[in-house]
């Protein structure tokens, strides 16, 4: 099977699309002053519009726009660089005590942190936004179709704007939500992506499902990389595992689709893991380990 050339479900295409530019509109507003932010979103506390003013006197940032997406530890923000490309800014609260007790664990085991001194909530979150950059620039440069990473500062991190269908300011909808219209060429297309990161990036989504792959309408994108660990993180194996079993789950019941064995798929990554020689890739993407895609290991 190869690359799937469109990922969009046909049909929904267009009601996908007024739904979500409904959605943006209902939200967004638009301030050059940031001072005013603080009077229409409670992310932006005073902490937040200082860090954001040193990105715009940095001149990554021109204009902030509004939120197309929350979750628990952060608010994704639409914005504008100075050359007028669309980028997001994903800002995390520095308020919440969830956020604390689910991610220390993972900045304890991650040997790039090894010796940082958390004092206090905001250091702890600093780290935490530093940390995910990392993750992503070592998925984008394994290429991953990832968000590419720009820059970050204190509790803000700032990223290409993954839109939906092209259109400005509207975001790329998860993939449980615009299914794709080749389910078989789509969930190659992840296990292609799952062992470039480990083997080319030398690190683990480690939260990897539906909730973090999103459909712009021809092509996935993996997102959300803030939980990733590196290869020789304690906890690394059992992580990607279960990667691998949220992917199988996800593509296996939704589509109906014969993938491959979990414990299968996790074997022979580790095998084209510890392969000592030279790793090439086919006009496709796949890797090459002793000239054979991980596909025709598995087949």
């Amino acid at each position: 099977m190869g690359e799937p050339r469109s990922f969009t479900t046909v049909g929904n295409s267009e009601d996908l699309d007024r739904i979500i530019r409904e959605k943006v509109e209902s939200r967004r507003f638009r301030f050059k002053d940031i001072d005013q932010l603080k009077t229409v979103d409670d992310v932006f506390n005073q902490y937040t519009i200082d860090a954001l003013r040193e990105l715009m006197n940095r001149g990554v940032v021109k204009e902030v726009y509004g939120p197309v997406a929350q979750g628990k530890e952060a608010k994704v923000i639409w914005a504008r660089a100075p050359e007028g490309t669309d980028i997001a800014l994903k800002i995390f609260y520095t308020t919440t005590a969830q956020f604390i007790r689910g991610r220390y664990k993972y900045l304890l085991g991650d040997p790039r942190f090894a010796g940082a001194k958390i004092t206090n909530t905001r250091k702890l979150i600093e780290y935490w936004c530093r940390r995910e950059f990392s993750n992503l620039n070592d998925a984008y440069n394994a290429g991953v179709r990832v968000p590419k990473p720009i820059t970050f500062n204190k509790n803000i991190l700032v990223m290409e704007f993954i839109s939906y269908g092209g259109h400005s300011g509207v975001p790329a909808p998860l993939i449980k939500d615009a299914p794709p219209e080749d389910p078989a060429s789509a969930y190659l297309t992840i296990i292609k992506y799952i062992e470039r990161a480990l083997i080319l990036g030398k690190i683990i989504h480690a939260d990897l499902s539906e909730f973090n792959i999103v459909n712009t309408g021809s092509e996935l994108v993996i997102i959300d990389w803030g939980s990733a660990v590196k290869s020789n993180h304690p906890n690394a194996m059992e992580l990607l595992l279960r990667d691998i079993e949220n992917t199988n789950r996800y593509f296996g019941k939704e589509y109906n689709l014969d993938v491959f064995k979990s414990k299968a798929l996790f074997n022979a990554l580790l095998r084209r893991y510890g392969y000592k020689g030279e790793v090439t890739s086919d006009n496709e993407g796949w890797l090459l380990i002793n000239g054979k895609r991980i596909i025709d290991d598995l087949t």
